[in-house]
């Protein structure tokens, strides 16, 4: 595929940089053609923001450059595990000392043209149909499928999408827990910051049913809204700004432990609004919270035969019973969520420092913690999250030496 089809990559970015990016993912494509040949694979993609054409661009010793990580994705013809596992090797190796050179990180994936077929509708999939880039092979797969629409995306997995960039909150938690607040610390935290309130920003829209693929379309759908909290509205438009063109200088000078502070209590309400509504209860406080998304998670996913196998495979895996006092329904749904059902909802506790007693205690049970110290449940969390929800999270904490 000619990349003269490939487009803009950038939101904001003049043309040179526009074409420093076209002359990278020439190269990035053909390190990776050295490795595994077209013949096996259909298709390699670009996802995320350079693949929607909305990609970062910051300004380094006058020059603009790309800001994001690249996200590919190579789809291939029906493989195992294994033999995934094997070609996402290759591409990674062969692309180490290209990510030294250019300064960008690349993350990739694979998947079979199968798998995606079949795949239910998540929000990155749907994100990946509307807003992505074929760099080799065809794009047949891609326009045949047909379930990879907005009003088939469940609500568990735009609350998901919250609990994924908030969780990078906790994580600056830790970093100012353990490390001194040096420059590159600072801009780790902002960085980190940004991503999560524009998360949270997305299941807003999500949960008011104004989600969009575009980051440019979702900053203007914001922006018209009367609805939501103006000091909310400008921390997400700012947040959008600087994912287009990342400015660190003013953030910079704040007082970064107080910018969070104000940031995480706009965030929390917003949060609060979001399980309100996904959740169907009108009048929800985080007292009531964890009981209630315990209860609903009995008819979470519908009560299709599929959805009660995986509910009764969740139950036989929990070993923890519920502890304390509650109604069947909370009890079964602690056990049918399963591991990646409650960990989002033990979030909030953990992201705001809840005090409820509770709330406590049913983390620590799930978390499997002795005690009420609050930075042992912490680093219980994340020491889950990163078993269960995030992978790369091990490699920032590799990168920084923290301990769990």
């Amino acid at each position: 595929m000619s990349n003269n089809n490939w487009g803009k990559f950038t939101a904001r970015g003049s043309q040179k940089v526009e074409v420093l990016i076209t002359e990278i993912v020439e190269e990035m494509v053909a390190l990776i053609n050295k490795v595994i040949p077209e013949k096996e694979y259909k298709c390699l993609y670009m996802l995320g923001g350079y693949g929607r054409g909305e990609g970062g661009v910051v300004i380094v010793n006058g020059r603009e450059r790309p800001h994001n990580n690249f996200d590919l994705m190579l789809v291939t013809g029906e493989i195992n595990a294994e033999k995934a596992a094997e070609l996402k090797q290759r591409m990674d190796n062969a692309l180490i000392d290209f990510i030294d050179r250019v300064g960008v990180g690349v993350d990739t994936s694979v998947i079979s043209a199968g798998k995606l077929k079949s795949s239910a509708c998540r929000i990155i999939w749907y994100d990946m149909k509307f807003g992505h880039k074929l760099l080799t092979g065809t794009n047949d797969i891609i326009n045949n499928i047909t379930q990879f629409k907005l009003k088939n995306i469940p609500a568990w997995d735009a609350r998901n999408l919250l609990v994924n960039r908030g969780t990078l909150m906790i994580i600056n938690d830790l970093l100012l827990e353990t490390k001194p607040l040096t420059p590159e610390i600072k801009k780790v935290i902002i960085k980190h910051t940004v991503k999560s309130i524009i998360g949270f920003g997305d299941n807003l829209l999500f949960s008011l049913g104004d989600y969009d693929w575009s980051y440019v379309e979702k900053q203007k759908r914001m922006q018209q809204r009367q609805d939501i909290d103006e000091d909310f509205c400008k921390l997400y438009d700012d947040a959008m700004n600087f994912r287009f063109q990342p400015n660190y200088d003013p953030y910079m000078e704040l007082d970064i432990k107080q910018w969070l502070k104000e940031s995480r209590e706009l965030m929390k309400d917003i949060n609060l609004i979001c399980e309100s509504r996904r959740l169907h209860k009108r009048k929800l406080d985080w007292d009531t919270y964890i009981y209630t998304a315990l209860a609903h998670g009995v008819k979470e996913g519908g009560m299709g035969l599929k959805s009660w196998g995986k509910k009764l495979i969740n139950y036989s895996r929990t070993e923890s019973e519920f502890p304390g006092h509650a109604s069947s329904s909370v009890k079964l749904g602690y056990k049918f969520l399963g591991e990646k059902g409650v960990l989002p909802l033990i979030f909030p506790l953990i992201v705001y420092n809840l005090r409820n007693k509770d709330y406590r205690t049913i983390a620590r049970t799930y978390l499997q913690v002795q005690n009420f110290d609050f930075i042992a449940l912490r680093r219980a969390y994340l020491k889950k999250w990163g078993e269960h929800m995030d992978t790369n999270f091990n490699n920032l904490i590799t990168k920084f030496d923290i301990k769990l």
